[in-house]
């Protein structure tokens, strides 16, 4: 699959992000080693951003990994009193990113939940500033109605991986089990497109991260009315 940026102007805009910290950049090193997801550091940087700009305390991420794309939410929302809950479904992966938060020294700052995301999602009540959505990604529709019902107006939902390795963009499927997941995530991209409470652009960065802004009442009200 075609990459989404030239490989040149990825790598520019990846050596101006600043230099990471012993543990960050340790998990780099780790997940490249071991092949293990993450997001990478032009996108982390971005949520790091958005959760900063929007003054982000109550974060809510579905799908950790080994916590790389958590702590660096935390930068941003743990220095002004926030907390972020995160949902892992993978046991050796949540494992990690226990111990990665405990090195971190923010176990008390981020709740770590254990499960799976269809379960868990539909208990929780929020409101949350931001909703950052890497789970698998034949799940995202299934979970679009919940995130925006529990996002606080103005809030943020980003979707990570929305082009799925290219497959989303070229139509060319790479395993028979991926065609319905690709299938999903186009279904996913025209619904938040259209969504009447959403203001949605997608950035092609890393795999593709579409970012939806729930609009505020008295939007939705203007639309609702024609006024």
């Amino acid at each position: 699959m075609p990459k989404i940026l030239p490989e040149d102007v990825q790598q520019y805009i990846r050596n101006l992000i600043p230099p990471r910290d012993e543990l960050l950049s340790f998990m780099e090193k780790t997940a490249a080693e071991k092949v293990v997801p993450i997001v990478e550091p032009e996108v982390a940087q971005l949520l790091y951003w958005l959760a900063l700009s929007h003054k982000c305390s109550r974060v809510l991420e579905i799908g950790t990994g080994i916590g790389y794309s958590t702590l660096w939410l935390a930068k941003a929302v743990i220095p002004v009193g926030g907390k972020i809950t995160t949902i892992e479904i993978n046991k050796p992966r949540y494992d990690t990113a226990c111990e990665n938060f405990r090195r971190a020294g923010l176990v008390e700052n981020i709740e770590l939940i254990f499960g799976d995301a269809r379960e868990i999602l539909f208990d929780l009540s929020g409101p949350y500033d931001l909703i950052f959505l890497d789970a698998a990604k034949g799940k995202y529709l299934e979970f679009l109605e919940k995130c925006v019902d529990i996002l606080q107006p103005g809030g943020i939902l980003a979707a990570e991986d929305v082009f799925m390795r290219g497959m989303v963009i070229s139509g060319e499927i790479d395993k028979r089990r991926n065609k319905t997941a690709v299938s999903r995530l186009k279904d996913y991209l025209e619904r938040i497109i259209q969504h009447p409470q959403l203001e949605t652009t997608i950035i092609p960065m890393g795999d593709g991260i579409a970012l939806s802004l729930k609009k505020q009442n008295e939007i939705n009200n203007r639309s609702v009315t024609g006024r």
